[in-house]
């Protein structure tokens, strides 16, 4: 897990790249990266690629509308594993009585503190929002539930960025001890990546550099419909290449405007957005 600390700032950058494009769908005011952090995704993925990857932006848009649905919903209870610089609980207006649950290792939770004080930046979000630190690959139920998780209400589950970096067994407890903890009706929203990205040879320097730095995915889906349900969800999947042209009956098209048509989404076909209920 401690590999992916490093990533967690990459994502913030994709984001901040996103956000001052013209036809940008992701406005992310509270990115928080560093210079070295832009640096290493503009070396490692937008200089090899001619490009900054759109599923971050796109994964991070789809994930706010996943939020709002739930809470449109009455869903009072949001629990974000792997929480990394994400800012949705200060970027969205959130109700009251919201718990807004961020989980992640201690020294990045403590990172982020210090680079809001860095900035600047005395946020307050509408909601109730909770730090959690846990190690996500061993044991953190308790801690959930220490810091005010409560097992019986419904709860929305966010999982970005983070299972392609877990190996397949990881995935599996990961999965099945979140849906352990999920009350009737509960919510689901990850990503995923699917296996072909591995042999793809346009992808394969970039995959090289990660490799290098010890942060090269782990697995791959390719049925995560089928994966899902066995861990006792129902799951609906969608490609990020399959959002760049919406249809009228995608489901998705009524959650976000349709996303920009553009010329970077040629991997796009490899990641996996998936939305998910308790079956």
């Amino acid at each position: 897990m401690q590999s992916i600390n490093s990533t967690a700032g990459w994502t913030a950058a994709a984001r901040e790249l996103e956000t001052v494009r013209a036809d940008r769908i992701l406005e992310d005011p509270f990115t928080l990266c560093t210079d070295t952090e832009r640096q290493q995704w503009q070396d490692v993925v937008v200089s090899v690629l001619g490009y900054s990857p759109p599923v971050v932006a796109i994964r991070a848009r789809m994930g706010d509308e996943a939020v709002r649905m739930a809470v449109e919903d009455g869903i009072r209870q949001v629990v974000s594993l792997a929480a990394g610089l994400e800012s949705r609980a200060f970027r969205l207006e959130l109700p009251t009585d919201l718990l807004y649950m961020e989980v992640d290792l201690p020294a990045l939770l403590e990172a982020r503190q210090r680079r809001l004080a860095q900035a600047g930046l005395s946020l307050q979000p509408g909601c109730r929002r909770v730090e959690v630190a846990a190690d996500l690959s061993g044991q953190w139920r308790q801690q959930l539930e220490d810091a005010g998780f409560d097992p019986t209400a419904r709860t929305l589950w966010i999982v970005e960025g983070l299972l392609p970096y877990l190996d397949s067994e990881t995935c599996h407890t990961l999965l099945r001890t979140v849906r352990d903890m999920s009350a009737p009706d509960s919510r689901l929203w990850c990503d995923h990546v699917h296996p072909d990205v591995f042999t793809a040879t346009h992808y394969s320097p970039v995959l090289a550099s990660l490799d290098e730095l010890g942060v090269l995915w782990a697995s791959g889906w390719t049925d995560p419909v089928a994966q899902l349900k066995a861990e006792g969800w129902e799951a609906r999947t969608w490609t990020v290449k399959d959002l760049a042209r919406p249809q009228a009956d995608n489901p998705p098209a009524a959650w976000m405007p349709p996303v920009p048509a553009r010329a970077d989404t040629s991997d796009s076909g490899y990641h996996w957005l998936i939305w998910a209920h308790t079956a």
